[in-house]
């Protein structure tokens, strides 16, 4: 058993380097690249960032999805992490100059990078452990995942900090360039280890390359699977509502709460914090079994905290304690959600399902972007809140009502 759970190591490690990285440039140009031009602004680079992060998730996710039924998963895995490094270079050179297009174009191949091995990192879960491995792969995946969200949120805040004070110099900014590039080439190196027992690629099906045949298709193929449909949209309602809190904890605390970004960033990274705690909370309550009644739960948990927060508009500390509870929340939200798509979908298709559900996720999280900018250059932070609060509310009645097992309590 000690053995086997080896095998995960270099999986994790490549996984948690490539969220850190994501997650520490990405908010390093919001924390920062918000700083370079007016504050009237700042609303419309934070929605532009969200945005072209995941185009690329909705151009090209139906060829992730063929990519990882027809060809090694690992080796997919590897090309793509020997990509980022390029792709981290571009970056640091729009930091180095303070040109937002340049991030932008980094932001936007991170993007691209991320959408095409998605499908193959979460589909060697059960080549890696099995079917019986499903469980422990998919939470200490996610339990990293939000650990690299938490390190990269809150060292980008830290880092914006001395950007704006007199500490700030030359030198760090070549520091903060190089741990960006040194992490994607360690997380390269890593993935050469990955060696799990993959199924034989499948060539045969035909699969559309266009994002709008691929989802009228696999949304069709999914209806054999009941509640496999609502599951992957409740999946993207769940990523939509947190991009939604991401984008606007920034302006929130800035405006509202009078933070520092350190402050902001420490607060972000509580929220992975509530995530991951959720996640595992809702790992030990399954015990390697489907709990379809927790995501309800984790919908009316949500609901209320973000609720209290718009009607009570509370200073930062009861901010803070609301908002993680919200995440705690999401985090059993999620979890029974993703191991459902793992646990009833076979073979080789798993890695278009999974194409599908990151297609359904990333176009929620852009017209979630698209929300945001609109109703907080409009009225204000609250007011987001207030409508994060109505999409929550829905959801929670639909998965409830309608995914299997859900309004009821199983054993």
């Amino acid at each position: 058993m000690e053995k086997s759970k080896f095998r995960w190591i270099p999986l994790f490690i490549t996984n948690f380097l490539g969220v850190l990285n994501d997650n520490y440039l990405k908010y390093l140009i919001l924390f920062i690249g918000t700083t370079w031009l007016s504050k009237d602004n700042e609303s419309i680079i934070i929605m532009l960032a969200s945005g072209l992060f995941v185009i690329p998730y909705i151009l090209f996710s139906p060829l992730a999805g063929k990519l990882a039924r027809d060809h090694s998963k690992a080796k997919i895995i590897q090309k793509a992490k020997l990509y980022e490094i390029p792709i981290m270079i571009i970056a640091s050179i729009g930091f180095v100059i303070h040109n937002i297009p340049v991030a932008m174009i980094g932001i936007f191949l991170m993007g691209l990078q991320s959408a095409l091995f998605s499908p193959a990192k979460y589909g060697i879960i059960r080549d890696i452990g099995g079917k019986e491995g499903i469980p422990y792969g998919t939470g200490a995946m996610e339990m990293l995942t939000f650990l690299g969200v938490l390190i990269g949120t809150f060292a980008a805040g830290v880092v914006s900090d001395f950007s704006n004070s007199d500490q700030w110099g030359p030198y760090q900014i070549i520091i903060v360039c190089s741990t960006i590039i040194l992490f994607a080439l360690i997380g390269w190196l890593t993935s050469l280890k990955i060696n799990p027992k993959e199924s034989a690629p499948n060539e045969e099906e035909h699969t559309s390359l266009n994002p709008f045949v691929f989802m009228r298709n696999s949304y069709i193929w999914s209806k054999q699977i009941k509640g496999l449909n609502i599951v992957i949209f409740g999946l993207a309602t769940f990523w939509a509502i947190g991009s939604l809190i991401q984008m606007n904890v920034i302006p929130h605390c800035r405006s509202v709460l009078n933070l520092s970004d350190t402050a902001t960033g420490t607060i972000m990274a509580l929220v992975a914090i509530g995530i991951g705690a959720g996640c595992y909370v809702t790992g030990v309550i399954s015990n390697h079994k489907l709990k379809m009644y927790l995501v309800p739960i984790g919908g009316f948990g949500m609901g209320i905290s973000v609720s209290l927060i718009f009607l009570l508009n509370p200073s930062t500390v009861w901010f803070t304690i609301l908002i993680i509870l919200t995440a705690f929340f999401a985090g059993i939200f999620k979890i029974p959600l993703n191991a459902f798509i793992q646990s009833k979908v076979e073979g080789r298709k798993l890695g278009l399902i999974l194409a599908y559900n990151n297609l359904v996720l990333f176009s929620f999280i852009l017209v979630a972007a698209g929300i945001f900018g609109y109703v907080e250059t409009k009225t204000d932070s609250l007011m987001v809140f207030a409508t994060i609060a109505i999409i929550i509310w829905a959801i929670t009645i639909i998965t409830w009502l309608k995914i299997p097992g859900a309004n009821k309590r199983t054993k």
